[in-house]
């Protein structure tokens, strides 16, 4: 049997599976008789998080077309699903300008290989995810070679340099967004746009099964777990894991008993975190696990600020949002580039930007019943009222971590107006439209 009849039988039995992509799958089909080429995507994941997004949606796509082809830089489960890697995301990615010098010649040389693969035309289609610097430039090749983009989690362009909008208009087909405000964002300048749903929402357990993952971990189901939550980038956890564990270190002082457990976002990590930990006489618990299920587990937490701290609020786990940089960088972005590329009112944790959002469409969101709740919970750097508390560069002390890991022990009543928060975010991110997911999109895409 050849790959072109063997996509056609397993498309069609699947048909049913998938019903609402049977139109697609009958258009692809069609197209398949007349083109006996194999689908070939590239895909550019930059990062830990893009990674994981990306292989979710790979992983199905290769349910309904098993012949598809797929290449790229990406990650460990990028890899499992069949991706075909030129690079690992880790020889890429960084934070601020002293990590990305070290990094410079590997950027460029994967940077290189994904112009030059764009350029030759071969493949069906371009799924860039997030990481905006390096995958809005890559678009413009795509588009210079005929290739169709359809770009996975839109770059914030709602919280800084608002002007790249326009670019990415020209340079892309279809905008899959995560968060539900952003679809009218780019609709509004006139890109196809459509909000997916968050993949997390249903990945991510409910608090309710703390007590069945606590047993699948072999943790206590008795023990006050903290989840200590540093990054997914080497230069980052050299700044925040060592603050972290010292916090760890004086609410230990008080509360002996505390279980500390630590997700690493992927093997590469292990021993460059386990070296860290072993040097600081706190003893943690490392574990490569996913992130969300030790945080469901957990009862507070101390997080990087980023896709972990959806995965926090998901997981309804009290916590801190700790952002670090080096100083240099620090400086640039809050007292240069912020005041003249940033929206005022930016903020670190996913929790707050989505509940600030909330609020501004008049809905009732974590905010306002944390405030009704008598919790005032205030930016160190603008003063507004916040949902989830955010310890930034010279606040991100072990100190505050400390006072706020306290806080979480001896407060119920906060913690319980924390959870009710992050269900409302929850609910804020379902996808009510079946129809409209990834899949669909992508295949919508092909058949066009």
């Amino acid at each position: 049997m050849n790959a072109r009849n063997h996509l056609f039988i397993r498309s069609d039995s699947l048909a049913k599976k998938y019903d609402r992509d049977s139109i697609l799958l009958s258009d692809w089909n069609n197209h398949m008789s007349v083109n006996a080429k194999r689908p070939r995507f590239l895909v550019m994941a930059g990062e830990a998080s893009g990674d994981h997004h990306l292989a979710a949606l790979i992983g199905s796509l290769k349910e309904i077309l098993p012949d598809l082809e797929v290449y790229g830089i990406g990650g460990e489960r990028l890899q499992s699903v069949g991706v075909h890697l030129f690079h690992h995301y880790k020889e890429i990615n960084t934070i601020g300008f002293s990590g990305g010098l070290s990094k410079l010649r590997r950027v460029i040389s994967a940077y290189k290989t994904m112009k030059n693969e764009l350029m030759s035309g071969k493949y069906d289609l371009f799924i860039p995810v997030d990481f905006p610097d390096v995958n809005i430039r890559l678009c413009k090749f795509a588009k210079k070679s005929g290739t169709k983009v359809c770009y996975y989690i839109s770059p914030q362009v709602w919280a800084w340099r608002k002007g790249r909008i326009h670019k990415i208009k020209d340079r892309v087909d279809t905008m899959m967004t995560i968060f539900p405000f952003e679809e009218d964002l780019y609709r509004d300048v006139g890109l196809e746009a459509h909000f997916v749903g968050h993949t997390m929402v249903s990945e991510v357990s409910a608090a309710s099964d703390k007590g069945r993952i606590r047993t699948e971990l072999g943790l206590s189901p008795d023990a006050w777990i903290v989840t200590l939550a540093p990054g997914s980038r080497s230069s980052e956890i050299d700044k925040t894991l060592p603050l972290m564990l010292q916090a760890a270190r004086i609410h230990s002082s008080v509360y002996k008993e505390t279980q500390f457990v630590l997700p690493v976002a992927g093997p590469h990590l292990f021993e460059h975190i386990n070296r860290i930990c072993s040097q600081s006489g706190v003893s943690v618990l490392i574990l490569e696990e996913q992130a969300s299920k030790l945080m469901v587990a957990s009862d507070s937490g101390l997080i990087c600020s980023g896709t972990a701290s959806l995965q926090a609020a998901l997981a309804e786990l009290p916590h801190a949002v700790v952002y670090l940089m080096d100083n240099f960088t620090w400086f640039l972005a809050s007292r240069i580039l912020k005041p003249i590329l940033m929206d005022p009112d930016i903020h670190v944790a996913i929790a707050n930007v989505l509940s600030i959002k909330m609020e501004q469409s008049s809905i009732n969101g974590p905010i306002s019943s944390m405030l009704e709740s008598g919790y005032h919970i205030k930016c160190d750097e603008c003063g507004r009222p916040l949902f989830v508390p955010e310890l930034l560069q010279s606040h991100a002390t072990a100190e505050t971590m400390a006072h706020w890991l306290n806080r979480f022990r001896n407060e119920p009543a906060l913690c319980d107006s924390m959870k009710k928060g992050f269900q409302q975010i929850r609910e804020y991110l379902i996808q009510p439209d079946q129809d409209k997911n990834t899949v669909s999109v992508v295949l919508g895409m092909l058949t066009r």
